[in-house]
């Protein structure tokens, strides 16, 4: 009865060795598990899959250092465009009473200058007068355009002369209304009070008698206006107005008119057989822009010689 006891006890011992290696194994396998978890993140694939995410965090890093950096570089731009800005409205402050001029150029004959002649300095603050014969709907849409183009390029304060219908005058007043543009004045005359004055004259212009309603402006302007610029409506402004304004002052005592000879042979009457172009002395004279200046003759009284 004692000799199976006997027999038993090795394989007890056997079977707790056994029982403790492979608890050993079972937690040598979880820690090292563990500590890969907390190492590389919660991914168990095999080592290539391993040094992938320390790469990824370096680029961005890389990244975000060079958005950074461009940030910095924009706002460092900004700052001295700012700066820059400050210093130009600074420096017109203390010029107020400066003068907008024209860039002499010499001619030298070491440059590639031309020798154009000095223009008359124009006064920073002084008064533009424009005036412009506008009827119509197509002529406020041209006129729109023209108007926009001179404020965008204007230093000056600006005084419009717009000898308008009832249709043009009630558009271009809603408009100019809206818009409160400052140091800009707007005069309307009435067209249909002047047609009167050059209806009279035999016209084959294809604006019809709107062509003629520049020699009005012997009723229209004010009195005491010695000097404006006249314009068609089908022009566009790529520089400051004052640069015409100034060619006013150019103008000797006894020049009180100013204009420039066409470019195009449309006068000449040769473009084709038969051509027979309205009378012009040459090639003519286009009247789109216009200087008058007298200081001490009514302007009007200028284009009224003109027209008798």
């Amino acid at each position: 009865m004692t000799f199976a006891p006997i027999m038993l006890c090795p394989w007890r011992g056997r079977l707790k060795v056994l029982l403790a290696t492979l608890m050993l194994v079972l937690f040598i396998s979880w820690l090292y598990f563990l500590l890969g978890n907390l190492e590389y993140g919660p991914s168990l694939l095999p080592s290539p899959c391993f040094g992938e995410q320390p790469k990824r965090y370096l680029d961005h890093e890389a990244l975000a250092s060079q958005v950074r950096k461009v940030e910095e570089e924009n706002h460092l731009l900004r700052l001295q465009l700012s700066q820059s800005q400050a210093q130009e409205r600074m420096d017109s402050n203390q010029q107020g009473s400066s003068f907008v001029e024209n860039q002499e150029v010499l001619g030298d004959k070491s440059s590639n200058h031309t020798g154009c002649p000095k223009q008359r300095m124009v006064q920073k603050c002084e008064l533009i007068h424009v005036a412009i014969v506008c009827a119509g709907y197509n002529a406020s849409r041209d006129v729109v355009t023209l108007v926009k183009s001179i404020l965008f390029h204007r230093k000056n304060p600006l005084h419009f002369h717009l000898i308008t219908d009832h249709v043009a005058q009630k558009i271009l007043q809603t408009l100019f209304q809206s818009w409160m543009v400052p140091s800009v004045h707007v005069s309307f005359y009435n067209a249909d009070d002047l047609k009167a004055e050059v209806s009279w004259i035999p016209n084959k212009h294809y604006s019809g008698i709107y062509g003629l309603m520049k020699l009005t402006l012997t009723k229209a302007l004010p009195s005491d206006l010695s000097k404006v610029i006249v314009l068609d409506t089908d022009i566009t402004f790529a520089t400051d107005v004052a640069e015409l304004w100034a060619v006013l002052g150019k103008f000797s005592d006894k020049q009180v008119i100013g204009l420039v000879e066409n470019q195009s042979d449309w006068y000449l009457g040769n473009l084709w057989k038969n051509h027979k172009p309205w009378p012009a002395l040459g090639r003519g004279f286009n009247t789109g822009e216009l200087h008058i200046k007298d200081d001490g003759m009514h302007v009007g009284s200028i284009l009224g010689g003109i027209c008798s």
